[in-house]
């Protein structure tokens, strides 16, 4: 079990650049390393971390996973805060404004949901 750990450690420091060792010229060998192998660094100064490198798309990727826990959080706040004795049934809605179910499916093939 210890020797897990100390892969990990050994991973984790090899992932620690310098301010320094970046103006020194490894900025351009650091950023082909996170284009061609998605690599990710986590850049010190002071001895204290002060950012992190990674791609681009990982970068949208991140973005997009924050993105969707707002949302996640935001409607399990509404679901918390609802008021079922006001809720109204799908049925009623389709019948309250004269839509069919079979429109409904041609409009969910016409349309793309992520």
């Amino acid at each position: 079990m210890s020797g897990v750990a100390k892969i990990e450690l050994k991973d984790f420091l090899s992932k620690l650049i310098s301010v320094s060792d970046l103006s020194r010229g490894m900025a351009s060998k650091i950023i082909q390393k996170v284009n061609k192998d998605k690599e990710q660094y986590i850049v010190v100064k002071n001895n204290k971390p002060e950012a992190v490198i990674i791609s681009v798309d990982e970068y949208i990727e991140l973005l997009e996973a924050k993105e969707d826990l707002q949302l996640l959080q935001m409607a399990e706040e509404r679901i918390k805060n609802s008021n079922l004795n006001q809720a109204i049934s799908h049925e009623n809605v389709l019948e309250r404004y004269n839509i069919k179910e079979e429109s409904l499916d041609e409009l969910m093939e016409a349309v793309e949901i992520e």
